[in-house]
């Protein structure tokens, strides 16, 4: 039997005709691939790539805020009193000033741009990380769906097989019951039941543990789900250079990469600019007010006062800590390309494997299902010369067990095809 008509009679299996799907709970109704897809999107590990997200933007804020005003107000109310002069008083004289201060740095050699630039180039590679984060949970979606799907079809190879095993049981007793046949041929047959038996839970039990696996990658319970089979691409690009040229021009990683470089590159630009002078202006405003007497015995006037200040600030002697910045911010540059370039070569290793697993693949499934026809042919021969008298029940076990092997084989280099076909799409970006 085809492997993917196999997985798609079991898919069908459990699904329920188009009017009851209305009224199926949602828990248990079809899952396609594209949900699956849909429902990923609340998985964890997304929601923590956009929290990097979240903080990259505030740094960016905090950076902004260096070419903007500063400024700052503060009050005072009290009492004074003075014990000085030939008549001295203990007499308390309310008294209240304010002030408000703003200061501007005009320029700074690229110390404010230089880290606004570094920290906006962080946060565009905090947006790459998250398309990065998806693509990899896209890819573990995939693969666990179509592992889901390949464990059900072999429940169905394997409950074939214990269908098989069980009518050569009965037709070894009926010969054993008429003299025709010993008795070896019998405990044979139903030894090869049992041990088809033991498969049979097995396959059922992955079942349960890749849809328990396929939960983890969606991020959410879709165990009980009935998975429907998905189209696999049959026309798959296989050209290394264009799919190469590609994976450059749209892995999400590989451009957080190089926005790495471009934010430690800024961060340089600014640690050197520290040996320079920081220019400003500044300006202050002062009020004051004091009911404490003065001449006459009058209450003093208000005062108040206000100024704008050019200013100039030279931090030239920090015993070498801007040095050891700029020490450390090129070693944060270099290996950032250091990191890029391994990527790079990640990346190719990824395309060129996809690309050979997607052969392979095509190739084993070919010889899959010529395999396949011809382990068939071979049993139901096997089993006419057994019924007919002239074969032995070791010639139906050998092509029974050849039969089902067969059948394992087509199922998982069917699947194998569709996953190495995900895996591509990671590889080059998609």
């Amino acid at each position: 039997m085809n492997a993917l008509f196999l997985a798609l009679a079991v898919a069908a299996a459990g699904a329920p005709p188009p009017a009851a799907a209305q009224a199926e709970p949602a828990a248990t109704a079809p899952l396609a691939l594209e949900q699956a897809l849909d429902l990923a999107r609340a998985n964890p590990r997304l929601a923590q790539a956009q929290a990097s997200v979240m903080q990259a933007r505030g740094q960016v804020g905090i950076a902004r805020s260096g070419f903007l005003p500063a400024g700052s107000a503060g009050a005072k109310a009290g009492w004074t009193a003075s014990t000085l002069g030939a008549r001295p008083s203990s007499v308390l004289y309310d008294t209240y000033n304010a002030s408000i201060t703003l200061n501007q740095t005009l320029w700074d050699f690229g110390r404010t741009l230089g880290a606004y630039m570094a920290a906006r180039d962080q946060e565009r590679a905090a947006r790459a990380g998250v398309d990065a984060a998806w693509n990899a949970v896209e890819l573990n979606v995939r693969t666990a769906y179509y592992t889901v799907l390949a464990t059900e079809a072999l429940v169905a190879v394997a409950d074939q097989t214990v269908a098989s095993y069980q009518r050569q049981l009965d037709l070894a007793r009926g010969k054993f019951e008429v003299g025709q046949r010993p008795r070896f041929d019998v405990t044979t047959a139903d030894v090869n039941l049992q041990q088809s038996l033991m498969s049979q839970i097995t396959a059922h039990d992955d079942v349960l543990l890749t849809r328990i696996a396929l939960s983890q990658a969606v991020g959410q319970d879709v165990s009980k789900r009935t998975l429907q089979l998905p189209t696999v691409p049959q026309d798959i690009d296989l050209d290394v250079p264009r799919l190469m040229a590609e994976a450059t021009a749209s892995r999400p990683d590989l451009m957080a990469a190089e926005l790495q470089i471009s934010a430690a590159d800024q961060n340089l630009s600014a640690a050197k600019s520290a040996w320079y002078p920081i220019l400003g202006v500044s300006a202050s405003y002062l009020w004051n007010n004091s009911r404490y007497p003065v001449a006459g015995g009058l209450p003093a006037p208000d005062s108040n006062s206000w100024n704008v200040l050019g200013t100039i600030t030279w931090p030239f002697l920090n015993g070498g800590a801007d040095m050891g910045r700029v020490e450390v911010q090129s070693g944060v540059l270099a290996s950032a390309g250091a990191s890029r370039d391994l990527l790079l070569l990640q990346v190719r290793t990824d395309v060129e494997q996809a690309v050979t697993t997607v052969k392979e693949a095509r190739a084993l499934r070919t010889v899959a299902r010529r395999l396949v026809s011809q382990a068939k042919e071979n049993l139901e021969l096997a089993e006419g010369r057994y019924q007919a008298g002239i074969g032995t029940i070791i010639d139906v076990t050998i092509s029974q067990t050849s039969f089902t092997s067969a059948q394992a084989q087509e199922v998982k280099t069917a699947f194998d095809l569709a996953s190495a076909w995900a895996q591509l799409q990671f590889a080059i970006g998609r």
